[in-house]
């Protein structure tokens, strides 16, 4: 006979958070892709490619971390 354990919900809870995050970093990195495609100005574009870099950067750290 199968038994199901259930998940436990401290793990879960770590779960969501993580997914939290990287769905925020997913919407920011957008809204920063979108601002670059605006300006024409370079150092604002740097500053937002520097941004977009830095985004990246925290999600791939997420992505371990699942």
């Amino acid at each position: 006979m199968p038994t199901y354990r259930m998940p436990d919900p401290a793990t879960r809870r770590r779960a969501a958070t993580l997914a939290e995050i990287a769905d925020a970093l997913g919407a920011a990195r957008c809204s920063a892709v979108l601002a670059g495609l605006e300006t024409r100005d370079f150092l604002v574009r740097e500053l937002v490619l520097t941004l977009i870099e830095q985004i990246d950067r925290a999600a791939a750290t997420v992505r371990r971390l699942c």
